[in-house]
């Protein structure tokens, strides 16, 4: 079985450490996690339950995809009734514990740059709409179609309910696989306080 034609399952929660893991791994080089994690060894002992969080509040709020079998890629989704963050699920997945895991200057630097784009976010598109909040392929597993799977996947539940599909990144090479894939640019800027460079995308239904 190649890559490309490996099944997608929703995420068992008694591996959301696995698909944290994979995340972590994922976006080891990722320039909005080198920002917050300057330091390479703090960021390879800390992105594990940074990301344990977002998994669980996908679990909680959306919709967690995975590979199956072995978990090299994971989609984390949230659906059009998901308007805006709720801070009781943000407690329940353990984001209010993430100061003290990460450190305040750490987890102080991730949210300046997440506010930034969550208001861009609110801003430009208020209808209803699935937002790919995460999207990451171990790096071993990388160039091989998982990607356009976990993608499609999202699309597909957007195209079903005939909404849009949003998301946003601070990689500069996710750009041409996102337009690639039916996506346009919203908005192309600066966070004045990181420097870091972002896109943020929307994908008509199809």
């Amino acid at each position: 079985m190649t890559e490309a034609s490996r099944r997608l399952v929703k995420l068992d929660p008694a591996r959301t450490m696995e698909a944290a893991g994979t995340l972590a791994h994922a976006f080891m080089n990722d320039p909005l996690q080198t920002y917050t994690f300057p330091d390479p060894a703090q960021r390879a002992e800390i992105s594990v339950p940074h990301f344990e969080s977002m998994v669980r509040y996908g679990l909680l709020a959306g919709e967690v995809w995975v590979t199956e079998g072995s978990i090299d890629g994971v989609g984390i989704w949230l659906p059009p009734e998901h308007r805006q963050y709720r801070e009781e699920l943000f407690e329940e997945a353990g984001f209010n514990r993430l100061p003290g895991v990460m450190g305040e200057e750490a987890f102080s630097r991730f949210m300046t740059v997440i506010e930034h784009l969550e208001e861009l976010h609110k801003r430009d598109v208020p209808e209803p709409h699935w937002y790919v909040m995460v999207l990451g392929v171990d790096p071993l597993h990388q160039g091989k179609g998982l990607g356009r799977l976990l993608l499609r996947a999202c699309c597909r539940l957007a195209g079903a309910r005939q909404v849009p599909c949003y998301l946003e990144t601070a990689q500069p090479a996710n750009v041409g696989f996102y337009t690639s894939h039916g996506f346009r640019v919203l908005v192309e800027g600066i966070e004045p306080v990181s420097g870091l460079r972002y896109w943020t995308f929307l994908r008509a239904p199809s």
